[in-house]
């Protein structure tokens, strides 16, 4: 029951968990990267031979011109004129005209009557006495199309609206979400007497990068459809819904999401673009126009907002405008099904469990190969859908789950490295236990006991510490070098091993040639753990228990064996282990000898500061000859 229990909050913890990751940003901003990955390298086959949209650009070489924005509306009437007799399927004009002309001969006459009492009269005119007339009639005869903008704050009251409602077709049976009460129209003269518009809004998605759009929106209870649409609705054939998300027009089908909104596709053949200088000096070919979309707009983003793309690209509302149009005729446009995300969402959930379970069984490799497996079967996953330019949000699928491996890795790393310590710890303390036991088989042969492995090593640690404290040998000394020599001290006589009783026991001072058998114990010890060292190349170990059993009757002054090394050329740990054994073999009592005094053994450690020990050895043992003391007392000989 309790692992059931077990079980179940965990699992609830990796759910809520995941659902905090839904409601985040990163999934959408992950989701957004990898759609801009896709399309990058998916949509080759979607790409058309000819642009079927044309943008007329008001550029700076147009500015500079015809002057300084805005421009009479007589020069927008001229330009709708020469492109119509360029017989172009539909007129797109992407710029709101909120306000009434002030160029209008009839304006600038008012203009000095009311503020100047002035009476103007201006011969020749009569023809083009209001400029908004003008442009009203060019829009009407080519039935081009012109944009409003929704305003999503419903508190922004409406402006030169009236009672706005699209009447070219009916919508019904559309869904979408984006709703407003608030909207910014033409002047209310030229909205009321043109019937083809659309809302022109576009907006980033939240990583600031632009993708979709809504292809309808309701105001105030009505459905509108968006500028780009509302373009190709002006060719003449009917748009015919087929579902709320659906519909057909000119005999290609579009898909959109629940909210009416649609992925747009930029790597497609882009627009043609020409200048409103090259239109007005006849430097344009027809072709150019002929049988195609045309949008009269801006490029430049003084005069219109900017959107940047995935690509870095930095485009207008013209711009996107004529992609919109030409994702339509190709059948470009890229739809995102919100109920891929909650599946993927909930596939994610259910590997994301399956990881905690397979790290509360340690199973790791299995957590790694999930992981590669999950990875590769999500590429083609996509890839299937997306050539039917569908993108079934694979970043629901995969951040969830990547955030849950890394963080189970993350753990796994934090339960391996705890099992491995534990491990060594064990592992240290056999090895410890069997150093420990070699080295007491070498004591009993020489009637030492085990208390004399302990104290020399705990001598042996306390010189170390007391050095690294006041900073000597920087270069050698650390807590790591500390700890080993400290388990490899109690090996320093285990070459006596192979020394005979009858010299290793005798009570009696040793003859000379005794002697000279007894000097061979560090090379015995030496030639041992030579072996050892053969199979474990490079063990610090054994280096340093090496280093302690072959030199540690080295002398400070070179006179002693078995190599006669002199100052620094004896290892640091052996010149340790040379006082500590000196000073533990005076202090207790031997079979050929009785201990001495606490103060005498100090003064003959003194006494052999610059001959037989380092001078800063010594220094040290002197500042620790009390702890010395105790050490001897705490582990006195039973």
């Amino acid at each position: 029951m309790a692992i059931k229990l077990k079980y179940f909050a965990i699992l609830t913890t990796v759910a809520i968990f995941n659902l905090s990751i839904y409601n985040g940003n990163l999934i959408k901003v992950v989701d957004y990267h990898i759609y801009d990955i896709l399309t990058l390298f998916l949509t080759e086959k979607i790409k058309g031979e000819t642009p079927s949209t044309t943008i007329i650009n008001i550029d700076s070489d147009s500015l500079k011109l015809l002057g300084q924005w805005p421009w009479p509306r007589i020069i927008e009437a001229k330009i709708i004129n020469m492109v119509s007799l360029q017989y172009p399927s539909a007129i797109g004009i992407d710029i709101i005209f909120s306000e009434e002309d002030r160029t209008s001969p009839k304006n600038i006459r008012r203009f000095y009557h009311d503020i100047l009492n002035i009476d103007v009269t201006i011969n020749g005119l009569n023809l083009i006495e209001d400029n908004d007339d003008r442009l009203i009639n060019s829009i009407k005869s080519t039935n081009a199309t012109i944009p409003i903008f929704l305003n999503r704050d419903s508190n922004i009251s409406s402006s030169g609206c009236g009672n706005l409602k699209y009447k070219r077709a009916s919508f019904e049976g559309i869904s979408t979400t984006f709703t407003t009460d608030s909207a910014l129209c033409n002047h209310e003269k030229l909205q009321s007497s043109v019937d083809n518009f659309g809302f022109m809004n576009i907006s980033d998605d939240i990583d600031g990068i632009f993708r979709r759009v809504h292809l309808f929106a309701k105001y105030r209870g009505e459905t509108i459809p968006s500028f780009g649409l509302a373009t190709i609705m002006s060719i003449g054939d009917e748009l015919k819904v087929v579902d709320s998300n659906s519909f057909t027009i000119l005999g290609k089908r579009v898909k959109m999401n629940s909210d009416s909104s649609v992925l747009i596709n930029f790597h497609v053949t882009p627009p043609k673009v020409v200048s409103v200088v090259d239109l007005l000096y006849g430097r344009v070919s027809p072709d150019e126009f002929k049988g195609k979309s045309v949008i009269i707009g801006s490029l430049i983003t003084a005069l219109n907002p900017s959107y940047r793309l995935s690509s870095g690209d930095v485009v207008t509302s013209s711009m996107i405008n004529g992609f919109l149009i030409q994702n339509i005729l190709s059948e470009a446009l890229i739809v995102q099904p919100n109920y891929m995300k909650i599946i993927n969402f909930i596939i994610s959930t259910l590997l994301s469990m399956v990881l905690i379970f397979l790290l509360t069984n340690r199973q790791y490799n299995l957590i790694l190969a999930l992981f590669f497996l999950t990875i590769l079967v999500s590429i083609p996953y996509s890839y299937i859908f997306f050539v039917d330019n569908v993108y079934i949000s694979t970043g629901y699928l995969l951040t969830p789950f990547i955030v849950s491996f890394f963080i189970t890795s993350f753990i796994s790393i934090f339960i391996a490295v705890k099992d491995r310590n534990s491990f060594y710890r064990e592992l240290l303390k056999s090895h410890s236990s069997t150093v420990e036991s070699i080295a007491l088989i070498s004591a009993i042969r020489d009637d030492e006991t085990g208390e004399h492995l302990q104290r020399t090593k705990i001598y042996i640690r306390e010189l170390a510490h007391y050095l690294l404290k006041k900073g000597f040998y920087r270069d050698i000394l650390s807590m790591r070098y500390i700890d080993l020599i400290y388990q490899a001290a109690p090996l320093h006589d285990i070459g006596k091993l192979g020394i005979p009783d009858s010299i290793l026991k005798k009570p009696e001072r040793l003859t000379e040639e005794e002697y000279e058998i007894m000097k061979q114990h560090p090379i015995l010890a030496k030639n041992a753990i030579e072996k050892a060292m053969r199979y474990y190349d490079g063990n610090d170990f054994l280096n340093i228990a090496y280093n302690i059993a072959y030199y540690h009757h080295e002398r400070w002054d070179g006179s002693g064996y078995p190599n006669a090394l002199k100052g620094d050329e004896i290892p640091l740990e052996a010149q340790l282990m040379a006082i500590a054994d000196v000073y533990d073999a005076l202090v207790t009592k031997r079979c050929y000898k009785e201990e001495v005094s606490f103060e005498e053994a100090e003064r003959i450690i003194i006494e052999g500061s610059n001959s037989q020990f380092n001078p800063i050895l010594v220094e040290a043992f002197i500042a620790l000859k009390y702890k010395f003391r105790d050490i001897s007392t705490t582990y006195r000989d039973a």
